[in-house]
């Protein structure tokens, strides 16, 4: 999982509680809302390398020992 976000404390964490509390999954989490767009290409950008860089690697991927969902690999 790639998580990424904002320091505690910072105007950036208080918009996204904001906008958790507010509009995530209410009626007015609609297309209207800002978007960077940049930001997302970016991101997109970095998906794209994360998932070439596995689907190429010489090994598979492998569950850690202590994972949760290691109980359902094959």
């Amino acid at each position: 999982m790639l998580a990424f976000g904002f320091r505690p404390g910072t105007k950036e964490e208080a918009i996204e509680k904001a906008w958790l509390q507010n509009r995530y999954h209410a009626p007015s989490d609609d297309l209207q809302q800002p978007v960077d767009l940049e930001a997302a290409a970016r991101y997109n950008q970095l998906m794209l390398a994360i998932a070439e860089a596995v689907a190429n690697a010489p090994a598979r991927p492998q569950w850690k020992p202590e994972s949760f969902f290691r109980r359902f690999a094959q």
